[in-house]
């Protein structure tokens, strides 16, 4: 390898100035992009230096191709809170895990310098960002500041000195938790079957039910004000089963605990796309990997019936959700339609 290409593929992360040339450069270009998205300014488009504590430069073979910085609002948001501010790879520079770079260098800085929460905030047309926040750490919070009744904001935080929870327990080949190795003599085996049903199925109906009282409406009292002046409850139910082309139910031990249904999916998707909707798995049930293997079964459907894609929607009160998914291959999409505009929605999508 020659002396030029070894430059060339030298990356570093440097400290810099707020008004750093270069940094400043890259901030100008970032917000040019972001009116060309939204057809109009960031709301922060005119941030000063005040309160950054860190600026951070990505070279790569010396020229500025990334950048980030880290702001103190530990005054507006609590003690011990920073904000990821900034965040910005040319495109030429993209897909080089230079992103993860910088917020991996920031939060390293945040630190040092004290911080115990970071908090952020990025937009639903850019699911590119969103999805380096999951997988980063970063969970969804409620649009805080600025942001609060932003419909296209999406706001994001990582405690950094959580240690994460590892569990004990195995899963053996059909789904079944079992305890730790020391209890193996007292594992309990549950029976656990699948069928498909049609969306008027009984046992359908009534965990869709159980779903909105026990997960829905907790989450989002909101949106059963919203359901309760477009009709009620039945309403609304009807309407979510347009298209719909099979559901399955989870059984355990013959008591129907878990569901999905794949339908059709609408206008502004796609060719030869599905939708996946009403994923849920009761309480007494969870931990024995029931949505997992939904998920699985139904692309086998999908794929069976010429799908190419499918897509779901899930609400940013929903964490767990969105670490199922991503952790199932799919990935954050702008939101569709009738999504578009829902303060509340996240859209995911996977190619078949």
């Amino acid at each position: 390898m020659t002396a030029a290409s070894n430059r060339a593929a030298e990356v570093s992360v440097d400290l810099v100035d707020w008004e750093d040339p270069d940094a400043t450069r890259l901030r100008d270009a970032q917000q040019v992009e972001l009116r060309d998205l939204y057809g109009d300014d960031d709301i922060g488009h005119g941030m000063t230096g005040e309160s950054i504590v860190a600026m951070v430069l990505v070279r790569v073979g010396g020229v500025p191709a990334a950048c980030g910085a880290l702001r103190d609002v530990s005054d507006q948001q609590g003690a011990g809170v920073g904000e990821l501010k900034r965040l910005y790879v040319l495109p030429t520079y993209r897909g080089r895990g230079l992103s993860r770079l910088v917020v991996a260098d920031l939060e390293v800085r945040a630190r040092a310098i004290g911080f115990v929460r970071l908090i952020l905030e990025t937009g639903v047309l850019q699911p590119e960002a969103i999805g380096l926040y999951l997988t980063s750490g970063y969970l969804p919070i409620e649009n805080f500041g600025e942001y609060a009744a932003e419909a296209a904001s999406r706001c994001f935080a990582k405690d950094l000195h959580a240690t994460p929870r590892r569990s004990t327990a195995t899963r053996d080949a059909a789904g079944t938790t079992a305890p730790p190795d020391d209890d193996l003599p007292t594992r309990v085996r549950h029976a656990v079957t699948l069928r498909a049903v049609g969306w008027d199925d009984p046992d359908a109906v009534r965990l869709r039910r159980a779903m909105f009282d026990e997960e829905n409406l907790p989450r989002y009292p909101e949106l059963g004000q919203a359901i309760e002046r477009r009709g009620g409850y039945a309403a609304h139910d009807a309407s979510e089963g347009t298209g719909a082309l099979t559901t399955l139910i989870a059984d355990v031990d013959g008591e129907p605990v878990a569901c999905v249904t794949l339908r059709a999916a609408g206008p502004g998707v796609g060719d030869h796309a599905g939708e996946l909707k009403k994923v849920f798995v009761r309480n007494q049930a969870r931990g024995l990997g029931l949505a997992r293997t939904l998920l699985a079964e139904v692309e086998v459907e999908a794929r069976a019936r010429g799908l190419h894609r499918l897509v779901l929607h899930t609400g940013r009160r929903q964490p767990e959700a969105m670490t199922l998914y991503m952790s199932s291959g799919y990935r954050p999409v702008p939101l569709y339609p009738p999504h578009v505009g829902d303060a509340l929605a996240m859209c995911f999508a996977k190619d078949l």
